[in-house]
């Protein structure tokens, strides 16, 4: 299934946008909470794309879950990863095959690997275009996985959008003080098309697109 966010910036909100350093950050929710990682991260022209299939691929690393960690993946799968299967990240740090054991509806991954730290950050990671530009392994969540323990990760067609500065592309982001509106993708609903609105800081349905299923919500801070 293919999916297509449009975002419209006036003039004006260009300006304001650049002078301030600030950037779009584009997430998805992270176990059925809040985003917890900056999925797609970039500076904003009038008419902006982003375009993705619902492939994803697993990854473990050691990063920690913590703000502004970067997320080098040091292991992973392909893309596309197999759904309701159980991979192994084996005590030489590869990735198995896919083996039976998953559950449904999500990807899994058990931790066999002994890190210093006892624990392996472990996540999904997807492919987007953004602005005609191919943006490749980029994470879409992240979660500390015990040494025998077993992630399991739930993929959403759900984004959130907002603006932000000081953040970067496939990074921690556990920390949000912007107004971040959510999109709700499925059910047939595979393209929106929003604007930015000045005056709360957060998306709305364009013109072109009203019939778009928008659920706006305000975040203080994400855990």
């Amino acid at each position: 299934m293919s999916y297509e966010l449009d975002l419209a910036f006036t003039n004006a909100q260009l300006q304001t946008i650049w002078i301030t350093g600030t950037n779009v950050i584009v997430a998805k929710p992270s176990g059925g909470n809040s985003p917890n990682v900056a999925w797609q991260v970039f500076k904003p022209m009038t008419a902006n794309s982003l375009n993705w299939e619902e492939n994803y691929g697993v990854y473990a690393s050691t990063a920690q879950v913590q703000n502004g960690a970067q997320l080098t993946q040091l292991s992973s799968t392909g893309i596309p990863a197999a759904m309701e299967t159980l991979y192994t990240l084996a005590a030489d740090g590869a990735i198995s095959t896919p083996g039976s054991g998953g559950s449904a509806n999500a990807f899994a991954l058990l931790n066999q690997y002994q890190s210093s730290q006892g624990y392996m950050t472990v996540g999904l990671y997807q492919n987007a275009t953004v602005n005609g530009t191919q943006i490749l392994g980029n994470a879409v969540s992240a979660a500390p996985v015990l040494y025998q323990s077993t992630a399991t990760m739930t993929p959403y067609t759900t984004v959130y959008i907002w603006l932000a500065s000081q953040v970067v592309s496939n990074s921690v982001v556990t920390q949000v003080t912007s107004p971040m509106t959510e999109v709700v993708f499925g059910g047939g609903n595979n393209t929106a098309s929003l604007a930015y609105d000045s005056a709360t800081g957060m998306f709305i349905a364009s013109s072109t697109n009203t019939s778009s299923k928008l659920v706006l919500t305000q975040h203080e801070a994400l855990l």
